[in-house]
């Protein structure tokens, strides 16, 4: 019951700031736009230029995907802000809900949210057939990559002014969907120790178990680390 109190005010927090609304909202558009240049501004250009959309599908199907948490977790993280500068979390303490319980309610709140929207944008998009589970994996897996975003906005800025500016900088690791595309070796080998890689790698293979398995090490790793500094550095004071 108690949880359920915080996952109204969350709402209630969420609609009174625009720029959190507007963050939380622009994935019921992306989609529809992504598909929209699909359908009609490819067929456009290949009048000028050949060549075929069609190979590069799970890039694509995985940057879109990708984009949800990217801008789900920057929500998160304003929220965490938002309740840091007004001693939310300082209440907390010393309530039964304790900080431990307010995490916990902050990274559902933006879990439930990527996994609705992992559905809805790989239903819109209709690029890349996937196994239910296949898809269901990458749903969670994506649902850690935006806690963890919210967690690294949160520990980065001090303010929501430079918190934007962080989060462009976040948002940079979104590239590393495309990094195969270069076929170079070094900078594979990097984007190995980043989240965003293995959902592309893990759309490519349709279920192979070595991207299966080192996606889902590097996001509990990232996840687990990121969990631990934020509750030291931020939660705890």
């Amino acid at each position: 019951m108690l949880k359920l109190i915080y996952f109204k005010s969350d709402l209630k927090q969420l609609f009174r700031e625009p720029m959190m609304t507007l963050l939380f909202f622009i994935p019921l558009i992306m989609a529809p736009l992504f598909k929209i240049i699909l359908l009609i501004g490819v067929p456009f250009l290949q009048r000028f230029v050949t060549f075929s959309v069609e190979n590069y599908h799970d890039y694509i199907l995985a940057f879109v995907l990708l984009m949800v948490p990217a801008m789900l977790g920057i929500v998160m993280g304003f929220m965490l802000l938002d309740d840091k500068d007004g001693k939310i979390i300082e209440l907390l303490s010393v309530t039964p809900f304790g900080r431990n319980g307010y995490l916990i309610v902050r990274l559902s709140f933006v879990a439930m949210a990527t996994l609705i929207y992992t559905f809805y944008t790989y239903w819109i998009m209709g690029l890349y057939r996937l196994p239910i589970l296949i898809l269901i994996y990458i749903g969670l897996l994506m649902c850690t990559y935006g806690a963890s975003i919210g967690m690294i906005f949160f520990n980065l800025a001090t303010d929501k002014v430079k918190g934007l500016t962080y989060a462009k900088g976040l948002n940079l690791m979104l590239f590393f969907v495309l990094v195969d595309l270069l076929h170079i070796p070094w900078l594979t080998f990097l984007a190995g120790f980043f989240p965003t890689y293995w959902i592309y790698k893990i759309i490519e293979n349709k279920g192979t178990a070595i991207p299966i398995v080192l996606g889902l090490t590097v996001h509990v790793v990232w996840f687990i680390m990121l969990l631990w500094i934020t509750r030291i550095r931020k939660i705890n004071v």
